[in-house]
């Protein structure tokens, strides 16, 4: 039994290190990719030759491989996690670790390293501009991480909740669900694009990465959080049954980035935009079902 609480508490921790990381993650990158235009920063002499450019078909990956570092990130903290999540500033401990050992002192001679200056050719100022995307982005996601964390030991019962957090708390985990089925879209587009064995011309579709194409998993979220807020009431209400649901959902994430490649970039394969929209559907109505019990007893 003892076994199977850790399991579970390690589960939930790890989904919370994931949402983390993924959305400061992709937040962040699209900022700071735009304000200090990454594309031209890699075409410089040396760094074209230490980055790969912004076009290339693999940048379109980066975002789908995140919820992989998130699990390693989980991995790594979670024996340590008692000592972030107990101590009143558990998210300046858990930022000062990943400054120390992630971006100043890794073993590798990384960029914004210690050993990344000495030992490789990349300018300063290559090592310098690194570090508002990377301070802000670990500094947004160790605070986002230690707050959430600590919800679960101090957290309220529903039913002693007034009406107004009740609204909150709804409303949160709808964002929550929303935010769960980014990793729907991760697997979906790992899977979509060896499937299509980079038949798409992904280049021409990631030509000069702009922030139209980068915003289509906004977009997404968007039309989620809409969408999840919309049809949990009929779900709750037993109007709508958990396998009509997830057909629902499953057009609503096929239609999406299938539309939305459609207009800003390339016209996506049928059979490729509802591999991609089928992991979400099923994180969603997977996060809903498991949390209906605390949806119904908001009672709103």
């Amino acid at each position: 039994m003892a076994d199977k609480f850790i399991l579970k508490d390690f589960l939930s921790f790890t989904f919370k290190v994931i949402i983390a990381h993924t959305i400061t993650y992709f937040i962040f990158g699209l900022l700071m990719s735009n304000i200090f235009d990454y594309g031209e920063l890699f075409r410089q002499d040396i760094i074209k030759d230490y980055m790969r450019p912004i076009d290339s078909p693999y940048i379109l990956f980066g975002p789908f491989l995140q919820p992989v570092r998130g699990l390693l990130f989980a991995i790594g903290i979670w024996p340590i996690r008692a000592l972030i999540i107990g101590k009143k500033n558990g998210w300046l401990i858990l930022w000062n670790i990943i400054i120390i050992f992630g971006i100043l002192s890794t073993p590798s001679a990384s960029p914004s390293s210690i050993e990344g200056l000495i030992y490789s050719k990349l300018p300063l100022w290559y090592h310098l501009i690194g570090f508002p995307e990377l301070l802000l982005q670990t500094l947004t996601f160790s605070l986002i991480l230690v707050w959430w964390t600590k919800q679960k030991s101090e957290k309220q019962p529903i039913n002693q909740l007034s009406k107004s957090k009740k609204q909150v708390t709804y409303f949160v985990m709808i964002i929550m669900t929303a935010c769960f089925a980014y990793v729907g879209y991760a697997v979906g587009g790992i899977l979509s694009a060896t499937l299509s064995g980079f038949q798409i011309d992904l280049k021409e579709a990631s030509s000069s990465v702009s922030i139209k194409s980068q915003l289509m998993f906004v977009v997404a979220f968007v039309v989620n959080v809409i969408s999840i807020f919309s049809l949990t009431k009929p779900w709750l209400k037993n109007k709508i049954d958990l396998t009509k649901l997830f057909f629902v959902f499953w057009f609503i994430d096929t239609s999406v980035p299938l539309l939305y490649q459609a207009v800003f970039s390339y016209m996506m394969p049928l059979h490729l935009a509802m591999i991609l929209g089928f992991f979400p559907a099923v994180v969603i109505v997977v996060s809903l079902y498991f949390n209906r019990k605390n949806l119904a007893e908001l009672d709103l």
